[in-house]
């Protein structure tokens, strides 16, 4: 076997490899040009003067130097430095080839150094039997095949898997020359929203079966959405079918990411989720107009339940248009009711073009209960705000709103967008949301005289205990509701599942030692009383080892069929699916009231809710000075909402004892004595 080529790094490399900006290699180079260790001397110019220099010595350098932000700098060379290879091999194809490799590694699940040419080849015509993203590239390799391959193992073993490798190649993107790859590339941020969009407009139990779509050769925004769904789930993707050299490596990133390739698409029976970006590596030089043509082609070719996330200039999909072509086909687009939301992104996510501004496209359907006429899009302008977590969230929580009914719709408190009515974007030829008008108000006064008035009415009832609630009100409410994904993000929420209990497992045997209370769904939508239902310690330690129980304060709350939210105030109970926990961080400084919340909840639509993402529910929030005050009064009215059922249940008793023996015959009322109060 022959001995493995040197391994040779150039100054960005050197850089990425170090973990500091470029420049500062060429300071190194500077400050340490003499003395006992100065910096090693590069070993080759290739083209344009590039200097070349030795990875091991590189290497050997920093760590005696201790420069650099690397703990792993021998363990990482593979992944960033470039074989010595035949001078008969370009750089393209070193670097197709190199993909090619991770790829079959990757479909493979073995070392490549086990195979022989001559077998990698043949497992890849295997896989690749009609030459569509990997047997041209490893072919080409030639005799480098073997040495490439041997080389391919060791990167993937530094980066742990061969699709962290492919993504290492990929963020060479720009200092590899790679111009159609850099081009179009958009920021984390960027991606992670268009992500994160996309799955949540795909329930879970949808995601195997829906093809997901890009027509032009993108593969930024499936990587991205890949890491958004579970990883053991299956995806297919369609993507072009062009034999372009984008078109191949698109196809060969996406199967070494776990994706498959579906014959199906838009206009097919299967469910269809489109999700691409202009510019593409195929699509760098369209313009507005052939994009916004693009568009209308794939609008065309969806079904009726098909939806779709675009992202790409502002100029084309938000700005007033220029010219009569490109207005006549955007306004076609819109009397096709399937925009369901626009929005204006801040600059600076085309990383290359960081003063382009960037716009992002819903599709759907329409809520066909409402006429055309009365038809609506949703508008936001994110321009001149950052795209943080936060920002992220609450922009997805509108547009699933944006999805849903006019009910749905009515319902939201919009963060970012505002509903406008298709004709009136229309005529006004730009989807530049308008001001947002001030929110509903609630009069403080009028809150507080119908609670003063109820407090009189509970005192009135020959209540027990006179109850003293005073209140202090403000003319006029301030402020949005947050969404549970705004507080999710800022990791005050958090949503523990609930836990996968057998029924036979579960008795109504509380009293009993050992037994560990159970709150499920019956319990949360108040079929069953709380405290009724059970499980053995002993059996749930055993057989469901991995069972979570609740904290005090936690709100149980379950949207599967019917809606209901309570709060467990003690703890240490177990939740059963399809209930799950809505977990409250830190209430005394972040102003979350868990009874407050399930109170709210439950005063909600509880069928919207149902078809609700969690993430989209308001949630009230007060200062957090108000926190113990808000809890105080909160737990005093539940306490005498127990003692009231208490008293419900013993005159139920007494009902159902009195009306069994007059009906037997054993009993008869004699006289009915009332205290007077």
């Amino acid at each position: 076997m022959p001995g493995q080529p040197e391994l040779l790094l150039s100054k960005p490399d050197i850089a990425a490899l170090a973990k500091v900006k470029r420049p500062v290699v060429s300071v190194w180079i500077g400050r340490y040009r003499e003395g006992d260790r100065p910096f090693p001397t590069a070993v080759r110019r290739g083209a344009g003067g590039r200097e070349w220099f030795r990875a091991d010595e590189i290497a050997d350098w920093l760590i005696d130097r201790g420069l650099g932000n690397n703990t792993s700098l021998r363990e990482d060379l593979a992944l960033h430095a470039a074989l010595d290879h035949s001078a008969d091999l370009s750089a393209e194809s070193m670097f197709d080839g190199t993909t090619a490799l991770l790829c079959l590694k990757a479909l493979l699940g073995e070392q490549l150094a086990e195979f022989d040419p001559d077998d990698l080849l043949d497992e890849a015509d295997d896989l690749d039997p009609d030459d569509e993203f990997l047997l041209s590239e490893l072919t080409a390799l030639g005799d480098e095949l073997e040495t490439l391959a041997r080389h391919v193992d060791s990167m993937a073993d530094a980066a742990y898997t061969p699709a962290a490798a492919f993504e290492e190649l990929m963020a060479g993107r720009f200092r590899r020359g790679h111009a159609d790859l850099a081009d179009s590339a958009l920021s984390r941020s960027a991606l992670r929203l268009c992500a994160q969009v996309c799955a949540a407009m795909v329930p879970d139990t949808a995601v195997e079966s829906t093809v997901f779509v890009d027509p032009w050769d993108g593969s930024d925004l499936l990587v991205a959405l890949r890491g958004e769904l579970d990883e053991s789930v299956s995806v297919q993707a369609a993507t072009g079918t062009e034999s372009t050299a984008a078109g191949r490596l698109a196809r060969r990133r996406l199967a070494t990411h776990g994706w498959h390739r579906a014959d199906g698409g838009l206009g097919g029976s299967s469910p269809v989720m489109a999700l691409t970006q202009f510019p593409s590596p195929a699509t760098l030089a369209w313009t507005d107009e052939r994009i916004l043509t693009a568009i209308d082609d794939l609008v065309v070719q969806m079904g009726p339940d098909q939806r779709g996330v675009i992202i790409g200039p502002a100029s084309a999909l938000i700005d007033t248009l220029a010219g009569r072509d490109e207005e006549a086909i955007r306004s076609g687009l819109l009397r096709t009711d399937r925009l369901r939301a626009a929005v204006r992104l801040p600059e600076g996510l085309l990383l290359t073009r960081p003063g382009q501004a960037m716009a992002l496209w819903v599709l759907g359907a329409a809520d066909p209960a409402i006429k055309p006429a009365d038809r609506w899009t949703v508008l936001a302008d994110l321009s001149a705000g950052g795209l943080d977590d936060v920002a992220a969230e609450a922009l997805t929580s509108d547009v699933l709103a944006a999805l849903g009914t006019w009910e749905s719709v009515r319902a939201h408190a919009f963060r970012y967008g505002a509903v406008v009515k298709t004709a009136e974007v229309l005529a006004s030829g730009t989807l530049t949301p308008p001001r947002r008008p001030g929110r509903a108000q609630v009069r403080g006064g009028q809150a507080a005289g119908r609670v003063l008035s109820l407090v009189d009415a509970v005192n009135h009832a020959r209540s027990v205990e006179p109850l003293r609630l005073t209140v202090e009100y403000r003319e006029r409410s301030t402020g949005v509701l947050p969404t549970a994904g705004e507080l999710s993000a800022q990791s005050l929420l958090r949503v523990v599942p609930g836990n996968r209990i057998a029924e036979r497992d579960i008795t109504s045997r509380p009293d009993e030692v050992g037994a560990v209370p159970v709150i499920g769904a019956d319990e949360v939508t108040g079929a069953v009383r709380l405290g009724t239902r059970c499980i053995d310690r002993l059996t749930l330690t055993r057989d469901y080892p991995n069972s979570r129980y609740t904290e005090p304060g936690d709100v149980v709350f379950c949207s599967s069929g019917s809606f209901g939210a309570i709060v467990d105030e003690q703890g240490s109970s177990v939740v059963c699916s399809p209930a799950r926990i809505l977990r409250v961080r830190r209430p005394e400084s972040s102003g979350l009231v868990p009874e407050l919340i399930a109170a709210h909840l439950n005063s909600g639509d509880g069928p919207a809710l149902c078809r609700t993402p969690w993430r989209q529910w308001t949630i009230p929030r007060v200062q957090a000075g108000q926190v113990r005050p808000t809890r105080a009064a909160l737990a005093e009215l539940s306490r005498r909402r127990r003692e009231a059922a208490a008293l419900a249940d013993r005159l139920d008793a007494l009902t159902g004892e009195l009306t069994r023996g007059i009906a037997h015959g054993a009993l008869t009322p004699t006289q009915m004595s009332m205290k007077e109060g």
